[in-house]
Order: structure tokens, then C-alpha cells, then sequence
């Protein structure tokens, strides 16, 4: 299997991938991840190459459903803990949850947009009105993206491109979040695993698998 860095759409092996896509001046858009080809012929080999990292690999450990189950409450959990009341931790917001890659795997498979062997390094990218629920599938909870407070107010996970900035988003600080250039882009969310290597004077070595959830969010009253 060729084992390249690539960018993907959501897939469902061993059927065919159904990421949607878009012709944009005679060009074809990947949907997720915004990759654009030349020719359709293009888009397809991107999709063939994608649905090849999300088939399930002999080297991952099969965990039981109680343990992924579990595991995806405790995401949940440390995901919540990122919406706060305060107005001033509103904008762009990282979790860190330690996991081996075959939690990862488990949780994520399917939905996996990029893949480094080499760099022992996944992402996957949700955007747009179907995300939250795509998401909250995945996690098996329905609320996993806001958090509710007294006074009809939320906190909640933006994964819509904000067209329009208005009434949600009026403080200064949340202002300034959207002046600051960064790789994650609001309305989306990226989760990655990635290795973490230490090692000392000696020689000896550590490492440890991390999950990172990156997302902006904001808040707004109950309607």
C-alpha cells in the first residue's frame, strides 16, 4: 500500500467515497478538505487514495465497544471544559487528550483526511451544516459541541463559515481571534494525532500518542 502524505474526503470502506464535491471554473473541489484538480480524473485518484487510509490496518489493536465507548466520553468531556461562560476564553481553542493510535483509529476511522506514515501524523477536517452531526455520531452524543448556562445563554462549537458577524461575536477579544493568521480556520474543526517523542541525556526515550481537537467557538442566547 502506498503510504504517501495525502488530504481525503469522508469515506466509508469498502464502499465507494461519497464526499461531495464542487466544479469551480471548470476545476473539481474536494468538499472537505478544498483541494481543487484540474480534471475529475484527478479528484477520483485523491478519493482512491483516501478510502486506502481509512481501511482498518492489521498493525492497530481492536479494542472492545465498552473501551471505545469510554474513551469517546472522556473526548467529550475535556471538549466541553473549552466552552466556557466568560466571554474573554472565547476564539480559537485546543485540546490535548493522550491516546495510543489505536484509539485514534477507532474513534476516527472512516472520517480520516490526512495521513503521514512517516510522521506518524493523522487529520481530519468537518466543516459546514453537517459537521455537528457527523461529530456528534462519532462521539455518540447529541450536545457534544455546546454547553448550556443560566440566563438562556451557550457556549457552542462554530463550524459554519461566519458570513455574517454580528450579534454572537460582538467583544473585542474575539475581534482581534479573527485578525490573527492561523492555520486553523474558523468554522471548522481539525482534529490530529501525533507522536511525542522525549529523550534525555542518556539516551532514553519516551513517547506518547496525543489526540488534538482545534475550533474556535462563541457564544449566543437560547432563542
Amino acid at each position: 500500500m502506498n503510504r504517501s502524505e495525502v488530504s481525503n474526503g469522508i469515506v466509508s470502506p469498502p464502499i465507494t467515497p461519497t464526499t461531495p464535491t464542487t466544479t469551480i471554473d471548470s476545476r473539481f473541489e474536494c468538499n472537505v478538505c478544498r483541494k481543487l484538480f484540474k480534471k475529475k480524473s484527478g479528484l477520483t485518484r485523491h478519493l482512491n487514495i483516501v478510502k486506502k487510509y481509512n481501511i482498518s490496518r492489521s498493525d492497530l489493536d481492536i479494542l472492545p465497544e465498552n473501551t471505545i465507548q469510554q474513551f469517546k466520553s472522556i473526548l467529550v468531556h475535556y471538549i466541553r471544559k473549552k466552552l466556557p461562560r466568560s466571554y474573554k476564553q472565547l476564539g480559537k481553542q485546543t485540546v490535548s487528550v493522550p491516546a495510543t493510535e489505536s484509539q485514534f483509529y477507532a474513534v476516527f476511522k472512516n472520517h480520516i483526511h490526512y495521513y503521514s506514515a512517516r510522521r506518524g501524523f493523522y487529520k481530519c477536517m468537518f466543516r459546514g451544516v453537517s459537521a455537528n452531526q457527523i461529530l456528534a455520531n462519532i462521539l455518540d452524543m447529541q450536545e457534544w459541541a455546546v454547553k448550556f448556562y443560566e440566563q438562556q445563554q451557550r457556549t457552542y462549537i462554530v463550524l459554519c463559515d461566519d458570513a455574517n458577524i454580528g450579534s454572537d461575536d460582538e467583544n473585542p477579544i474575539l475581534r482581534a481571534t479573527k485578525k490573527c493568521k492561523s492555520k486553523y480556520k474558523r468554522g471548522q474543526l481539525v482534529v490530529e494525532w501525533k507522536q511525542q517523542k522525549n529523550i534525555d541525556f542518556n539516551g532514553n526515550l519516551t513517547q506518547a500518542g496525543h489526540i488534538y481537537f482545534h475550533f474556535f467557538n462563541s457564544q449566543a442566547m437560547i432563542q
